[in-house]
């Protein structure tokens, strides 16, 4: 039901044009405050216009949104090969961020902390780590074809080097980011809700 109601935002030529603003300073913010402190390990504040978006217009928008700042971002300013499976976190980011926050009737602490964490679970600690793993560990996905057991092996040992570290990093970021979310997206409501009442209040004064 929400993707059916999110898709009809594609049709409305202000909400285009509200996701182009969003997606460029996502671009914007990722390219000059994301801070690599590992491989695998990296801050950054593209969560903030992200949850907006979603919030906004919703899953399948956010979705969209994610898939092509990935692939913008990297054509934009490249930091290594190509690998398709980062645009597929920022896609399925977007979703689960739209899911939780489109048409809610109210953007709750527990509902903040509850969509942050199904991300950074599924995303952040399963699929990067799963990516990163690969890339870095394995490095040749052919690997897997040619020689399964040598490619699981080197997967197995990459992914326990690196799992801790990510997830300290992540649960670090979990209560900072939920908290800067949740007072983010309320005054966002609120500028919103302030503008249509103004726009109703100028209507009737015709």
């Amino acid at each position: 039901m929400r993707l059916k109601e999110s898709a009809k935002e594609f049709k409305n030529v202000k909400s285009l044009v509200m996701m182009a603003m969003l997606l460029a300073l996502r671009l914007a913010l990722g390219f000059a405050t994301t801070i690599q402190i590992t491989e695998s390990i990296k801050i950054g504040y593209t969560i903030f216009p992200t949850t907006i978006a979603c919030m906004m217009f919703g899953p399948l928008p956010g979705m969209v949104m994610g898939g092509a700042a990935d692939l913008l971002g990297f054509m934009l300013k490249p930091t290594g090969p190509f690998f398709p499976g980062y645009t597929l976190d920022s896609m399925v980011a977007g979703l689960l961020y739209g899911y939780g926050f489109y048409k809610r009737d109210k953007i709750s602490v527990v509902r903040v902390a509850a969509t942050l964490l199904s991300v950074t679970v599924i995303v952040n600690l399963c699929m990067t780590t799963t990516w990163v793993s690969i890339q870095y560990g394995v490095k040749d996905f052919g690997l897997f074809f040619r020689d399964t057991a040598t490619a699981w092996e080197s997967f197995r040992l990459k992914f326990q080097a690196i799992f801790g570290a990510r997830f300290i990093k992540n649960a670090c970021m979990l209560p900072i980011n939920s908290i800067g979310v949740y007072f983010l997206l309320n005054a966002v409501r609120r500028v919103s809700f302030l503008n249509r009442e103004f726009a109703g209040m100028h209507k009737s004064m015709k």
